[in-house]
C-alpha cells in the first residue's frame, strides 16, 4: 500500500449482483464508482479521503448542513442509478470501509442472507404513499371574523361547532386512512407504517396516512389505479393522496442495514 492508498478509504452505497460495474463511471461530482466483487455480489463503491471521512472528521462534518446535504443525495443518486439495472441493498450513509479487502470479508461474512435478500427483492420496487387531509379555510380567518361580528355567547357556540367539525373530519380521515391500507393490503407484497408527528400546524394539509410499500413491479399500475379511483371519491372531503418512487428498498432490507458492521 502506497501513501495515497493509505490517505483513502472504501465508501460503500450498496450491494448488488450481476457484471461488475466499469471502473470509473461518475455518477457524483468528482467521485468516481467501481465494484468490489466477491463471487456474484458486488459491493458498489469510491474511494473518498479519509481526511474527509475518517471517524474524526465525519463526526465533524456531519454538523454542516450543506455538507451534509450535498453528501446524502449523491449517496441516494447512485444507488437509485444502479438499480436502473440491477437489484440493490441500499446501505447506510456512510458505510466506510479502510480497504478493498474488508469489503469483501463483510460481503463473504453475510453472503447467504445477501442472497437471499436480493432473491427476495428481485423484480421489486419500494414506493411511499401519503394521505393528506386539507384544512377547511385560512388559519385564523374564521376565528378573527367571528370575533369581530359576534357577541361572546355567539362566538363560543360557533367555536364549539368549529371544534365538532374538525373532530369529525378527524374521524372521517382515519375511517377513510383504514379503508386505504385494505385497498392496500390487496395489491403489495409487504407494508410498513411511518409514524405521524404529533400535533402538527393547523392551517396546512395534515398528514393522515404514511405508508411504505414493497411490490412487483407490474403491480404499480393496480396501485396507481386504486389510488385514483380512491382519490376521486375522497376529494370531496379534502382528502388527497401523494404516491412517490421508487425508492432504493431502505424498509425492506433491514436484516442488511442491520449487519453493516465497524470497518
Amino acid at each position: 500500500m502506497n501513501s495515497d492508498d493509505a490517505q483513502m478509504a472504501v465508501y460503500l452505497y450498496c450491494i448488488a449482483e450481476g457484471r461488475p460495474i466499469a471502473a470509473g463511471e461518475r455518477l457524483r461530482p468528482c467521485r468516481r464508482i467501481f465494484s468490489i466483487a466477491h463471487q456474484d455480489l458486488l459491493g458498489v463503491a469510491s474511494r473518498v479521503p479519509l481526511g474527509e471521512f475518517g471517524e474524526e472528521a465525519l463526526h465533524a462534518r456531519l454538523q454542516d448542513a450543506d455538507w451534509l446535504e450535498r453528501e446524502v443525495r449523491g449517496h441516494e443518486r447512485v444507488i437509485e442509478k444502479v438499480m436502473e439495472s440491477r437489484t440493490v441493498l441500499p446501505l447506510k450513509f456512510c458505510t466506510i470501509f479502510l480497504t478493498e479487502e474488508k469489503v469483501r470479508a463483510f460481503l463473504e461474512r453475510d453472503q447467504d442472507e445477501f442472497r437471499r435478500a436480493l432473491v427476495r427483492l428481485r423484480g421489486r420496487e419500494e414506493w411511499e404513499v401519503k394521505m393528506y387531509c386539507e384544512p377547511a379555510c385560512p388559519p385564523g380567518a374564521q376565528a378573527s371574523e367571528t370575533a369581530a361580528a359576534l357577541s361572546g355567547r355567539e362566538y363560543l357556540m360557533q367555536k364549539g361547532a368549529a371544534q365538532l367539525a374538525a373532530r369529525e373530519a378527524d374521524i372521517e380521515a382515519h375511517r377513510q386512512a383504514q379503508r386505504t391500507l385494505e385497498v392496500l393490503t390487496g395489491c403489495v407484497e409487504e407494508m410498513q407504517l411511518r409514524p405521524l408527528a404529533a400535533g402538527q400546524p393547523r392551517g396546512i394539509a395534515k398528514l393522515v396516512l404514511d405508508a411504505v410499500c414493497l411490490l412487483a413491479k407490474p403491480q404499480f399500475t393496480v396501485l396507481r389505479s386504486r389510488l385514483d379511483g380512491l382519490g376521486n371519491e375522497v376529494a370531496d372531503k379534502g382528502l388527497r393522496f401523494q404516491l412517490s418512487g421508487p425508492w432504493p428498498p431502505y424498509h425492506f432490507s433491514g436484516e442488511v442495514q442491520e449487519n453493516v458492521g465497524p470497518p
